[in-house]
């Protein structure tokens, strides 16, 4: 089948509306490419909106780096997160609008307006360098743990990147944890340091998650360069927060979520602060 934008799009809203699972758009749109799936996103944001969806930020996605040979990648992804998506983990989280909910244990910054604006003067995404280069011209004003809920409509989670761009960007929701501000002592030095932090993820029967910062290209920092890179399919102009908030991608191993579940976050040496969700029906 020859690629449609409006039948591409209408296909992954109807999923998402309706809870249900389609096939991935790269078997079924013959040579469905990444340049397509970033049209498809910026279509479903735009559609978003239109139901009253407000940005807040962006998430970026496969930034484990040493998976992109698999896939054929050279930088990661990006997709857009909402005030609608954000969650409060002080109450119960319900699995009710997702169709194949995974976990991931993620860096979230919050950062100023001016972002979007920052020059691609470093090249290409993957050349940041490794931890002990990222960008110093990103300052976050606060920095949390945060659990990213991701989402999958097409069966078994068989997908490729392209795929997941087009599926809102495997973005189901984002819980952040209590916020270090940029005026809590040692903030630089904690920002600085993330390539050492040391994360677990733990469910009450026992089931426990490690990872380190480092696994996301090597500093959280390195993720946020992504961001004014690919921002291009996006309307960035008439909407532009205050602040935005970006959740770097995933230090632990997806998990998949079940009602009943309590899934705890912590920081091995306590410099951010850990946080818990409870899932519900």
């Amino acid at each position: 089948m020859i690629f449609t934008l409006e039948a591409a799009s209408e296909a992954l809203l109807e999923a998402r509306l309706q809870r249900r699972g389609i096939d991935p758009p790269s078997t079924a749109f013959s040579g469905f490419d990444l340049g397509q799936a970033y049209e498809v996103g910026a279509e479903l944001d735009r559609r978003l909106e239109a139901r009253g969806y407000t940005r807040a930020g962006f998430k970026v996605g496969f930034t484990n780096k040493a998976i992109w040979p698999t896939f054929g990648l050279d930088q990661p992804i990006l997709a857009p997160v909402y005030e609608q998506t954000l969650l409060d983990p002080a109450d119960p989280i319900s699995l009710a609008p997702y169709f194949a909910p995974k976990l991931e244990l993620e860096v979230v910054f919050g950062m100023g307006p001016n972002l979007v604006d920052i020059a691609d003067s470093a090249g290409p995404a993957d050349s940041a360098g490794p931890a002990e280069a990222p960008n110093r011209g990103l300052s976050p004003e606060w920095v949390a743990l945060g659990f990213e809920i991701v989402d999958c409509h097409y069966p078994n989670w068989h997908l490729s990147p392209a795929d997941s761009v087009a599926d809102f960007g495997l973005h189901g929701a984002l819980v952040v944890g209590p916020r270090l501000g940029a005026d809590s002592p040692g903030f630089e030095q904690i920002v600085e340091g993330l390539d050492d932090l040391q994360v677990t993820l733990s469910r009450a029967d026992g089931h426990v998650e490690r990872g380190f910062g480092r696994n996301v290209m090597g500093h959280p920092l390195n993720a946020l360069e992504v961001v004014p890179r690919l921002l291009a399919p996006y309307d960035t102009v008439a909407r532009t927060p205050a602040q935005y908030v970006v959740s770097t991608g995933t230090m632990t191993g997806l998990v998949p979520l079940s009602p009943g579940d309590r899934w705890r976050a912590e920081a091995v040496g306590g410099e951010l602060a850990g946080l818990e969700i409870y899932l519900t029906v």
